[in-house]
């Protein structure tokens, strides 16, 4: 029996995925995400770095900027201290900064917070369920979410956090 090149690809994909573990496959698809907006804001309770459970309940009635990262992220720890400046300067008007760090080793998270002097609140979610819920692709990824908990927006890269034309969105939320 002779096989088709295109035969064998079919073939080699299939064994493939039949044999790669379950937890090296793609978590979900880029464009899952598009859905959302408009959406109530995934549930979550995570600890923080002192392993206090914290749940996104406790923050109802306030604005939150949700910012999924990772130590290894270059640009996730270029826009740490424009996140910081931005919940000093509206952490008076209802806004909370939540960063949502998935690395599995917690040391290097708080090295990383110390090193850098962050301030806003760091939640640790090494087995990624929120990060699932969310539909996270790529980092950083960060959600605004009003004061009734529902998604209006959704940024993925990093972002100028401290321009003129993001504050005026933000301040359309609080």
């Amino acid at each position: 029996m002779k096989l088709s090149q295109q035969s064998i690809i079919v073939l080699f994909t299939l064994m493939a995925t039949l044999l790669v573990p379950q937890s090296s496959l793609a978590r979900t698809s880029p464009w899952d995400i598009e859905v959302l907006p408009t959406t109530l804001a995934p549930a979550f309770s995570l600890p923080d770095t002192d392993g206090t459970p914290l749940s996104s309940k406790s923050f109802q009635g306030k604005v939150m900027l949700i910012n999924f990262w990772a130590t290894w992220c270059a640009p996730c720890r270029g826009e740490m201290p424009a996140l910081d400046t931005l919940q000093q300067e509206y952490k008076g008007k209802g806004l909370v900064i939540i960063g949502i760090n998935i690395d599995n080793d917690l040391g290097q998270v708080k090295q990383f917070i110390k090193d850098t002097n962050t301030k806003f609140l760091i939640l640790h979610d090494p087995e990624m369920r929120t990060h699932d819920s969310y539909k996270v692709t790529s980092y950083p990824t960060t959600f605004l979410v009003d004061r009734k908990g529902i998604i209006q927006k959704y940024w993925i890269g990093p972002q100028e956090w401290n321009s003129e034309e993001f504050k005026n969105t933000l301040r359309n939320y609080l």
